[in-house]
């Protein structure tokens, strides 16, 4: 992956992040064996243990394919998710929300937003928590989920110039 890539990844999920008021965020790369952490943002572990810090908490475990997890089925599905509490998903679903990374955290997530990226690279952007104005949590609102699926659409400014990169 080129610096170009990964810049704009950064990017995007900045991006992203302000147009949601958005706690964290994650963009996933699909690879053979599963997705692969390539960019995470999280404000609450960057407070108490760091950027370096909480990037190396978030990327030590790929997600495997074989995981039903929310990020491996949006990838899989091209679908977009938007979860207000990701600890109370129906266990009739095809896909489940794996506690692990906020226990070994000590962050919680409860709303998420889940995209599939097409460009520039295949994978996932997921973004956590969502804050109203006050900073409470909240679900993201039908706004914030057209603003985010606007600012990945390949008329984007930050796309477009991807698109010409790759």
């Amino acid at each position: 992956m080129n610096v170009e890539t990964l810049a704009t990844l950064l990017n995007l999920l900045s991006a992203a992040r302000r147009c949601t008021r958005a706690q964290a965020g994650t963009v996933y790369q699909q690879e053979a064996d599963g997705l692969r952490f390539l960019v995470t943002q999280n404000d609450e572990l960057a407070r108490t243990v760091g950027h370096a810090g909480s990037a190396e908490l978030l990327t030590r475990t790929p997600l495997p394919w074989t995981e039903r997890s929310i990020a491996a089925y949006v990838a899989v599905k091209r679908t977009t998710l938007n979860i207000s509490d990701a600890y109370a998903i129906p266990l009739d679903k095809p896909y489940s929300f794996n506690p692990r990374i906020d226990r070994t955290t000590g962050f919680r997530t409860t709303s998420m937003l889940v995209v599939p990226l097409q460009c520039p690279i295949d994978g996932v952007l997921q973004l956590i928590n969502a804050t109203d104005e006050s900073g409470e949590i909240v679900t993201f609102s039908r706004d914030a989920e057209v603003a985010v699926l606007e600012l990945l659409s390949p008329e984007s400014e930050p796309l477009r110039t991807a698109y010409r990169q790759a």
